[in-house]
């Protein structure tokens, strides 16, 4: 994009825009920002599989201007948001932010957990808002600010009451269990724990993380004789194609996890289960259901994945829906 051409874009998004704007909200990085009353387009950069869950659970899908990058696909954003379908992608692995493209779109808000892109799109007159989350429970935080934004506040109440409530009774599940077993959320491939939420839902849920030493990055990486000797009792993978290369690669046949069969694929909704996710309080409830199966059946799990689709995404999902995302299988 040149210069002049960037200009004239910046210039004409300028004129369009009122003279005032109505309100401002603070981001979790304490800049204000100010908004629009009502927010028709926004924009959605960087996590978007992740920040569009929030919008869906605001039932504010149809105000996405842009689609999914093709490498950030996942099938039940549209199912959940069928017009993303039809939406300009506006990021993409190798070329970075196309900042034409989104400032063509003339957002009414933009969504980042990228502080530098925050800035950067900010400076070109962007009402731009940077969303935080490294503690589980900024899941809370984040939807309240967004619930600002929308005028949703009894929304946000009502995910939080839900949120808390299911942590309150997974805990007290786990903390009447005579025994924790050991657990590995891993990428086989590159032999990491992906994600350092992990720690958090397996220890809620009553397990042992074999990766939690306190670590403060966000990923970690091991060797295969580390893994060997931690030994986990249940593995958690995000794939199918994981999950066969647990049972066919040799390398991996003596773990517990292997003998006993006890290699788990990660559900897949709005997005992956096992990393940050508004579907976080169902990410408790599953692992809780494969650590300590006599305190959650398979059928109450699924009713109540039906039933937090239904009440936050205003979505019923059929049966066979339910079972695809519970398996995993509906990871494109």
């Amino acid at each position: 994009m040149t210069p002049i051409r960037l200009l004239l874009i910046i210039a004409l998004l300028c004129c369009s825009a009122p003279a005032a704007q109505a309100r401002a909200i603070v981001d979790m990085a304490g800049r204000k920002v100010e908004i629009r009353d009502r927010i028709e387009r926004v924009v959605t950069l960087g996590a978007v599989p992740v920040i569009n869950g929030f919008l869906f659970a605001l039932h504010e899908q149809d105000t996405l201007a842009n689609g999914l990058p093709p490498q950030l696909a996942r099938k039940y954003q549209y199912v959940f948001a069928p017009g993303l379908a039809g939406k300009p992608v506006v990021q993409g692995a190798e070329k970075g932010l196309a900042v034409e493209d989104i400032l063509a779109l003339k957002p009414d808000l933009v969504l980042t957990m990228d502080i530098a892109t925050a800035q950067k799109l900010g400076d070109l007159g962007l009402p731009v808002v940077f969303l935080r989350w490294t503690a589980p429970e900024d899941v809370k935080a984040l939807m309240a600010l967004l619930a600002e934004a929308f005028d949703k506040a009894d929304l946000a109440r009502d995910y939080a009451a839900y949120f808390d409530a299911v942590v309150s009774r997974v805990s007290a599940w786990s903390g009447a269990a005579l025994n924790r077993p050991r657990v590995l959320y891993v990428n086989l491939r590159r032999l990491t724990q992906p994600h350092r939420i992990a720690e958090w839902w397996i220890e809620k849920a009553g397990g042992r993380s074999v990766t939690d030493d306190g670590r403060l990055q966000e990923s970690v990486t091991f060797s295969l004789e580390q893994m060997l000797a931690w030994d986990p009792e249940i593995m958690i993978v995000a794939d199918q194609g994981e999950l066969k290369t647990a049972y066919a690669d040799p390398r991996f046949k003596d773990l517990a996890a292997v003998r006993d069969k006890r290699v788990f694929v990660a559900p897949m909704g709005a997005h992956l289960w096992a990393n940050r996710t508004i579907e976080q309080p169902l990410t408790l409830l599953w692992a809780a259901s494969l650590i300590h199966p006599e305190r959650i059946s398979r059928e109450k799990l699924e009713a109540e994945a039906a039933a937090f689709y239904a009440r936050f995404f205003d979505k019923a999902l059929s049966n066979e829906q339910i079972d695809e995302i519970l398996a995993g299988a509906s990871e494109r």
